[in-house]
């Protein structure tokens, strides 16, 4: 008998009648039918820590196995429609590979049972064994064989890194620098003995939106030399050090060395007498390549990195599990199509809380996303400590809340991309030129169909300490920032920012409509500046509402480097409502570039209509707040000042000659008939006086102008000795004198004050000022604090809040008793 395998020809033609017949479709049909049963009668395993990995099937809540190496080394033996399932109440060490799919309807589910609290996959391991190294200091006996540590844990709470000087210290620890060279070294006076700090971390502030951090790989003298830093050190930024057992000076501090990858920590308590944990998992759950994967109803605690990592998968479902202490990000996801990350918590990351790379399709919904990224001395070099960050196409991201964030609350890049009805609070806490909502493309490609709808951003924060400017923040609302283009932002409500509410910079194709902006230093900026020209057209900017609750606050500010004309370019800009009730005029700012000068003016409501012929159906505040002088002290002394070239020129009677001196102020106000130069330096005023908040001090410049151009601006501002302004008021000058009064209200704690300076719109008209007098005033301020009602309701469900009696709305109807807003709105009423 022939018992040969037939050789078929591959080249016969095929039989379609065959597939076309009742056996044929019988036949698929029977496979399909014992596929679905497979599925439906799918494996459910069950773990314990109580459980036993030999012993036991796991197959029933009777019979569970007991670790997560169970579960790695049956990955592969899963089917479509497994279940994986953790006692609740139980604590699971080490990490899980994902590495087996479902199909769509049948997903490989990772859950829990029982009753309590969720399952928790923990990454961190015990260190029993130390020995005592000096006073309150003490030492692992023993390496942990792993080259980074990113947390530290005392009795399950979360400990600092040592640094110095400490966070509490004056700027908030930053040292400054004599001078700095590329990127890779630095002086300072506070290291008058750099060896102290071989072998420890300098973390550098290399501008307002990066922190450095780069091992210190040579000393000598007071220079330090680094790794090469993301960007050239700036000497005029600040520094501090980490990593080190000098560092150590505080409870719970910690420092690892990376060469014998031991801890040492700071403790007047025996560690004998505490539990003492560090994380050395990478991540604790990971997915390669995989498809229709859900994982609900878990923790992931302590990892090293990344939480959970997934890469090039798709139709993953991340649901009502936590995600706490992540040394690095809580979610990474990379390459991935179709992922709902919903109902989730994250706590306490070191660097950011969620981030998609590439991905596609994703839904981030009603999460918690809270302390990501407010410790600057741990996390990732470069673009760090961000809530959420999404970058791809088609991605959702909605009823979210994210509150406590180092840089920016939520940042997204890519087409077709809807950020909506989502809760950011207190973001730019540790680095700033960032906003609550933040986009970028750097003039790379043109994008379509993305907005930001019903947003609630507040308290964006900013960190001055550490850059070029302590007293200046730059943290932002919403930050339309370069090259994005085609973004609809509607219905958003912006209020208690440190810089701008709504700031649209080198970006067009920006609709912004129905906004209310509230208590910002500037509640509008469109910039069109420093990219190629036309980098900021076809903008729209209709039927917001801007409130501005001090007279400091600026309403617009509008920067071109086109001249007036790429002002007039910038879009369309009407039919809104601009307010500041507490001083009302000056309230448009506008600067550019022509071929002789820079001009910076500010305009009133009206001339702004008229210069530009912009918001011509545009309104003003319904009410107006003033302040009441009730008497005046004595005039201060002023000395007269110019800054010329360079150089301060002072004209005080005791270092020139009377006549000089009387010419001089001729020529400044104007009193000689002979006069007509005028001035076109900057004035600079020195009342010889250290102004100090707390004091309950009020003081009160006053003093005549008029200008040769009658329209163009006088600015005053109040500075302190290293040129940082802290109070300033702009006025309008007139072809005949007109009286102007600054009231000056000290902000800032122990800061020494030295003069008052006068900047002017056109630097080379000339202008007289006259009668300059200044002195301590007694005055009533209005309670701007109770003057405004500021009403949000930052829930998914219609609200009825009780309205203020005497309060009308933005047109100045009175108000009804009660108030019922819609989800994800708000009003804001003035007190009459």
């Amino acid at each position: 008998m022939n018992t040969s395998i037939p050789f078929y020809n591959y080249c016969q033609p095929i039989n379609i009648r065959f597939f076309k017949s009742k056996v044929f479709l019988r036949t698929i049909t029977l496979a399909l039918f014992f596929l679905l049963q497979s599925y439906v009668h799918a494996t459910s395993y069950y773990f314990a820590t109580n459980g036993d990995d030999s012993k036991n099937n796991g197959l029933s809540v009777r019979s569970p196995w007991k670790s997560l190496e169970k579960l790695n080394e049956i990955m592969i033996s899963l089917q479509p429609g497994d279940s994986l399932l953790f006692c609740r109440g139980d604590v699971f060490q080490g990490e899980v590979h994902i590495t087996r799919s479902g199909i769509r309807n049948f997903d490989i589910y990772f859950g829990a049972y029982g009753i309590g609290d969720k399952p928790v996959f923990d990454g961190t391991t015990k260190v029993d064994s130390w020995n005592t190294v000096g006073p309150d200091k003490w030492e692992s006996a023993n390496g942990i064989r792993q080259e980074k540590l990113t947390n530290f844990f005392i009795n399950g709470q979360k400990q600092a890194i040592g640094r110095w000087p400490n966070r509490t210290t004056a700027n908030q620890g930053y040292l400054s620098m004599k001078w700095a060279s590329g990127s890779t070294r630095l002086s300072s006076k506070s290291i008058p003995d750099a060896s102290v700090w071989q072998g420890a971390d300098l973390v550098v502030r290399t501008n307002r939106w990066l922190l450095d951090w780069s091992p210190i790989v040579e000393t000598s003298g007071d220079t330090l030399t680094i790794r090469p830093c993301s960007y050239d050190i700036d000497r005029e930024f600040g520094f501090f050090i980490k990593n080190h057992p000098q560092t150590l000076d505080r409870p719970g501090e910690w420092y690892f060395n990376r060469q014998s990858q031991k801890i040492m920590f700071y403790s007047a308590k025996n560690p004998e007498s505490l539990e003492i944990t560090v994380p050395c998992i990478e991540s604790l759950i990971s997915i390669q390549g995989q498809k229709y994967i859900t994982i609900e109803n878990l923790v992931l605690k302590g990892s090293l990195g990344n939480a959970l990592v997934t890469d090039r998968s798709a139709n993953i479902t991340i649901r009502n599990s936590e995600f706490v202490y992540s040394g690095e990000n809580a979610v990474l996801a990379s390459k991935c199509y179709k992922i709902l990350f919903e109902g989730n918590t994250v706590l306490d990351a070191n660097n950011l809380g969620i981030e998609f790379q590439s991905c596609k399709g994703t839904v981030v919904r009603q999460n918690s996303i809270k302390n990501v990224g407010i410790n600057p001395a741990v996390g990732s070099n470069g673009i760090s400590f961000i809530g959420i960050g999404i970058e791809g196409v088609s991605n959702l991201l909605e009823y979210n809340r994210i509150d406590s964030i180092g840089y920016i609350g939520l940042r997204f890049d890519g087409d077709s991309t809807v950020v909506r009805y989502n809760v950011i609070s207190n973001t730019n806490m540790v680095k700033d030129d960032g906003g609550g909502i933040y986009t970028w493309n750097g003039d790379r490609w043109t994008n379509v169909s993305r907005k930001i709808i019903g947003n609630i951003v507040w308290n964006s924060l900013g960190a001055g300490c550490g850059t070029n400017d302590s007293l200046s923040v730059s943290a932002e609302g919403i930050y339309i920032d370069g090259g994005s283009n085609d973004v609809e932002i509607t219905g958003n409500t912006v209020y208690n920012c440190a810089n701008i509410g709504l700031f649209i910079n080198n970006a067009s194709k920006i609709v912004a409509r129905n906004n209310l902006i509230y208590n910002c230093k500037s509640l509008l900026q469109v910039r069109a500046e420093g990219m190629p020209l036309g980098a900021n057209r076809m903008n729209v900017i209709k039927n917001n509402t801007f409130v501005a609750r001090t007279s400091s606050q600026r309403i617009g500010n509008f920067i071109s480097d086109e001249g007036e004309e790429g002002i007039k370019r910038l879009g369309v800009i009407d039919s809104n409502y601009y307010c500041r009730p507490a001083d009302p005029d000056m309230i448009m700012h506008c600067s550019y570039k022509t071929e002789s000068s820079d001009v910076r003016i500010t305009y009133s409501l009206k001339e702004w209509q008229k210069q530009y012929g912009f918001d011509q159906h545009s309104k003003a505040e319904p009410v107006h707040y003033r302040y009441k002088i009730n008497s005046l002290g004595a005039p201060r002394k002023v000395t007269y000042g110019f800054y010329h070239e360079g150089k301060d020129i002072w004209y005080d009677e005791k270092m020139i000659r009377e006549g000089e001196r009387k010419n001089v102020i001729a020529d400044l106000t104007g009193s000689s008939a002979g006069s007509k130069n005028g001035m076109n330096k900057y004035l600079i005023l020195s009342m010889n006086i250290d102004f100090k908040k707390g004091e309950e001090r009020k003081y009160l410049l006053r003093f005549d102008t008029k200008g040769e151009k009658a329209g163009e601006v006088i600015k005053a501002n109040f500075k302190t000795r290293d040129n940082q302004i802290v109070c300033s008021r702009e006025f309008q000058l007139n072809s005949d004198f007109q009286r102007n009064e600054l009231l000056y209200v000290p902000a800032f704690a122990n800061i020494p004050h030295e003069r008052v300076n006068f900047e002017f719109s056109d630097p080379k008209s000339a202008v007289w000022i006259r009668n300059v007098s200044f002195q301590e005033v007694d005055v009533t301020l209005p309670d701007l604090y109770d003057r405004f009602q500021l009403v949000v309701n930052d829930s998914e469900r219609p609200r009825t809040f009780p309205a203020r009696n005497g309060f009308v709305d933005v047109s100045g109807k009175v108000s009804a008793k009660e108030l019922v807003l819609q989800p994800y709105s708000s009003t804001i009423l003035f007190k009459k």
